[in-house]
């Protein structure tokens, strides 16, 4: 929530987020030429414990700081969304408007396409819907359909060549879902029609095809005839293969700005995420380096379990870097304030996966720390 200022004709206004951010930065100094006075008033720091008030001060620093980079992201982030759709008013022609709020439909992955009707909804009308318990459908008033139902309506829909029920009926062939068996050959034939008519959805799903199966020009050709119609779930896809230059030209300027789009305008694809924190790490494509925002870009691509441990890996490390950035003096801060037993967590779930060698040595030390320091006042045991 926006705090008050004083306005010029002395009524009170929300902060904007330039104000906010210029204020967060004073106090951010403030806070630490406070810390360095503290520092020089000390003889010596000790390993641990490290006295109280310093504590307070860097989590007031570590506290602010957070949350001014992470609006200093949702700045950057907007900014570029409009100068992408600006520079593509196509987008907003082509992309599915959802009825009933009548936005635009971009992160398709959470949105549903009503099979009695072939409607579309997003995401955000549709959880209501289904919490209410609703069985009418809100478009054609209809009672939805039941699984054999479906797979007969869906049949029928395709065959008279709708590309929306090819799409979702190829997709069920592919994964066998709702009683079919697996068929890539059937999945493939109903996908490619679809996507030959046009149908942003099956060209992303042929491009997760053909990236399976290792034809990765082809998939970058169809997350970007897809993304061209406002897919940006295969937007993200497009910006990682501009980032490790796979299937098209290496070009990490390009992939920051497809990654940042996507990462925006869609809740769920763990693909922008994860790119795009290794650009905040590296400080690649035009950004600064910045473990915070890494972290935070992770963080919910971190928790699906189908993630790689590879991944799960490089999280443990951000989350080793933000808590060395501020607390370099000792090796475990106090409860809440470190990232320490959060990435020993992951280093011991990518390990139990993959049984990776390069995790052991990581958790080794870690776990070294920890026994070294009573858990309550992280005081040395051997003191």
């Amino acid at each position: 929530k926006m705090e008050r200022v004083e306005a010029d004709e002395g009524e009170e206004r929300e902060e904007t987020i330039e104000e906010k951010i210029e204020r967060l930065a004073v106090e951010i100094q403030d806070i630490q030429e406070q810390g360095e006075r503290l520092l020089r008033s000390l003889s010596a720091i000790t390993i641990p414990p490290v006295p109280e008030p310093l504590l307070k001060l860097r989590r007031a620093v570590k506290e602010k700081e957070t949350e001014r980079e992470l609006l200093l992201e949702d700045q950057r982030a907007s900014k570029v969304v409009e100068e992408y759709l600006k520079e593509n008013p196509s987008i907003l022609e082509k992309v599915d408007e959802c009825p009933i709020c009548l936005e635009p439909i971009f992160d398709v992955d959470k949105a549903s396409f009503f099979i009695c009707c072939g409607k579309p909804m997003c995401g955000s009308c549709k959880e209501p819907l289904l919490a209410a318990g609703n069985d009418i459908c809100p478009f054609c008033r209809g009672p939805f359909p039941s699984g054999g139902e479906e797979l007969s309506i869906l049949r029928t829909k395709a065959a008279q060549g709708k590309a929306w029920a090819q799409c979702i009926l190829g997709q069920k062939f592919y994964y066998g879902l709702t009683g079919l068996v697996e068929d890539d050959q059937k999945a493939e034939s109903l996908l490619r029609s679809a996507a030959d008519q046009g149908h942003a959805g099956a060209q992303h799903c042929l491009g997760q095809y053909e990236r399976q199966k290792d034809n990765v020009v082809e998939a970058c050709r169809q997350f970007e005839a897809a993304a061209s119609q406002g897919h940006m779930n295969a937007l993200g896809f497009l910006g990682a293969h501009y980032y490790v230059g796979h299937g098209v030209e290496q070009d990490k300027m390009k992939a920051v700005r497809f990654l940042t789009v996507s990462s925006k305008l869609t809740a769920e694809d763990r693909r922008p995420h994860e790119f795009l924190a290794r650009c905040f790490v590296y400080g690649e494509g035009g950004v600064e380096r910045s473990p915070i925002r890494a972290v935070y870009c992770m963080k919910p691509t971190a928790e699906e379990s189908e993630f790689s441990p590879h991944d799960k890996v490089f999280y443990a490390k951000l989350l080793w870097i933000l808590s060395k950035s501020y607390f370099p003096d000792y090796e475990i801060a106090p409860s809440g304030d470190n990232s320490v037993p959060e990435a020993l967590f992951w280093y011991r779930r990518a390990h139990a996966i993959s049984g990776d060698a390069e995790t052991v040595p990581c958790i080794e030390e870690y776990e070294s720390s920890i026994r070294e320091l009573c858990s309550c006042c992280f005081k040395s045991l051997s003191t």
